[in-house]
Parts: structure tokens; C-alpha cells; sequence
């Protein structure tokens, strides 16, 4: 399965240790070094995504995609295997464009960008977050979302 490390790492041009969400926050960290601001702009993603699967937005997060016809995607997301990828255009569909625009506004991009990085971050932040192929309890989430939003800690 594939991890936003994996995901960051590959956009940054390095190689992802693979070792679960202390990684994926190195990675984050790291990915600020990116060719075109691509990992300043993935950092700023991480509040975001963080905010729209917090207290709850996670179940919503997928129900919104199940709604939308995407149900097979957001699945694989969250199973073991391969992640299905999602388009831009599926984003602003799930999304629609008020709260994509607001998205693009705090990342200082437009919202086709804003699209195109939450269609590559998105499955990857709910494959991390769902390691063992199932839905982490809303506590476990926030937890996670939370160490994920302060940064790799120094220990």
C-alpha cells in the first residue's frame, strides 16, 4: 500500500523509508525543497486535509465520494492494495467550488491547482491514516491528524 511518505517522496524527487507516519511527517518536512514550491504547497495541504477529516469529516469525506460515483476509489483508499486515483475534476464534483475556491485561497493557488493536489494527497492521507484496511475510531483519527498537522517531533 501506498503512503503519503511514498506519495512525497516521489514528487520530491527522494525515496520514502516507509516506516508510518513519523516518515510521512519527515517527508512533509522535507518536501519543502521541491522543484516549483510543489512542497510548500503539499505542507500547506496538511491542514487542510486535516481539517476535512477531523470530528468527523472523514465519514464524510467518503460519503460525499460514495454519493459522487466514487465510491470503488474511496474503498481502495481505506483497503489494503493499490489506491485508485482521483481526478481534479472529481474534487471539485465532491467538493464543489465554494469550498474548493477557500481551499485555493489559503494555499495562495488557484483552484485547478488546489484540485490537482488534493486529487494526489487525499488518497494517500486516508490510506495512511487506515494502515491495517479499516477506519480508524474518530479518536485514533484526530490523534493522528493532529501529530500529523504539529510536524515530526524531535524526539
Amino acid at each position: 500500500m501506498s503512503g503519503l511518505g511514498d506519495l512525497i517522496g516521489g514528487l520530491a524527487g527522494g525515496a520514502s523509508g516507509g516506516g508510518g507516519l513519523d516518515d510521512v511527517l519527515e517527508k512533509l518536512t522535507g518536501a519543502g525543497s521541491a522543484p516549483g514550491g510543489l512542497g510548500g504547497m503539499l505542507a500547506g495541504l496538511v491542514p487542510v486535509v486535516s481539517g476535512m477529516l477531523e470530528n468527523g469529516g472523514l465519514q464524510k469525506v467518503l460519503g460525499q465520494l460514495e454519493a459522487s460515483g466514487l465510491g470503488s476509489q474511496a474503498e481502495s483508499w481505506v483497503g489494503p492494495g493499490a489506491n485508485e486515483s482521483i481526478s481534479a475534476a472529481d474534487i471539485e464534483k465532491v467538493l464543489g467550488s465554494v469550498q474548493l475556491s477557500g481551499i485555493a485561497q489559503k494555499l495562495g493557488v488557484s483552484p485547478d491547482e488546489a484540485a490537482g493536489a488534493l486529487a494526489k494527497v487525499l488518497p494517500a492521507v486516508v490510506d495512511t491514516v487506515s494502515p491495517q484496511g479499516a477506519l480508524p475510531t474518530q479518536d485514533e483519527l484526530d490523534a493522528s491528524l493532529a501529530k500529523l498537522a504539529d510536524g515530526p517531533s524531535t524526539a
